[in-house]
């Protein structure tokens, strides 16, 4: 299979049909970029792909593969290609899900492990629980939060999100009780992270509505969402100046605010560049 040819059968046919890279990226839910290195030889779609593009394309899936039409001659090796492509597809999905259940199974067990040797070692040393609910506590705050994502992938995220919105604040609580119980003149833990816990609740919802928008421009996504992290760490630092009795305002906390304003900056730049050299192909 030739990548450059095929790269240019795709620009060809894209071209006649009026669409733009960014329109065909987006009918195929892939980056604008993805198209740009298909056209360019640089690499090839992804064989789960090679169907809908074809279909999108108007030409045969064979054809596709060969880099130019090639008639009616190629209906039935077009239905081998098809039938084989379809069994590909479901040997590589079938070997994904079991890597999934593997890692989510992995990922289990050592957090299990972990409550259980913490478990021991604190009943060892103090005769019953008293630090080790403090990991304990991590252990399965962690695996309710990251199991989702573990497990299903890019589709457990709003399941990470969605249990992070629940229990971050009971997870606090646990918390701040086992620390007061543990220090004489303990931090106020609680106090101080249920304010911050929804501001960054918050942001991890946005930077996934925001990539989920912008997905064939990961590059500005990425530059409003550093740039939001501008007052979300003004604030935080406000939050922590007012609990523990901090200056409110020094140059670090300036440098903090202005740093994420800089780094969006130069990422909007290097997005309209990007974009700029993708619109002349």
């Amino acid at each position: 299979m030739d990548n450059e040819k095929m790269g240019l059968f795709i620009s060809e046919l894209r071209k006649s049909h009026q669409m733009t890279q960014k329109e065909l990226a987006e009918k195929l839910d892939v980056s604008d970029k993805a198209v740009s290195k298909w056209e360019r030889g640089l690499s090839c779609p992804d064989i789960s792909l090679l169907s809908p593009l074809s279909d999108i394309l108007g030409i045969t899936t064979t054809e596709l593969l060969n880099g130019e039409r090639i008639g009616q001659g190629a209906v039935n090796a077009e239905k081998s290609v098809v039938n084989a492509l379809e069994y590909v597809g479901r040997t590589t999905k079938s070997k994904a899900k079991m890597a999934q259940n593997i890692a989510a199974g992995a990922f289990s067990i050592a957090l299990l492990l972990g409550v259980f040797v913490v478990s021991i070692v604190n009943a060892a040393t103090a005769g019953e629980l008293t630090w080790g609910l403090i990991p304990i506590s991590a252990c399965i705050f962690a695996w309710l939060v990251l199991f989702p994502v573990v497990k299903f992938g890019a589709r457990g995220v709003i399941g990470s999100l969605g249990a992070t919105s629940l229990l971050i604040v009971p997870f606090l609580y646990v918390l701040d009780i086992v620390i007061n119980r543990l220090l004489v003149q303990a931090e106020p833990i609680f106090s101080m992270g249920v304010r911050i816990a929804p501001l960054a609740v918050a942001f991890g919802w946005i930077a996934f509505l925001l990539f989920k928008k912008f997905k064939t421009r990961r590059l500005l996504a990425a530059a409003i969402l550093v740039l939001l992290a501008s007052p979300l760490t003004f604030f935080i630092n406000q939050i922590i100046a007012d609990t523990l009795d901090l200056p409110r305002f020094d140059i670090w906390a300036v440098l903090n605010a202005l740093t994420p304003v800089v780094a969006a900056i130069i990422l909007v730049i290097i997005d309209l560049l990007v974009k700029k050299r993708e619109d002349k192909v």
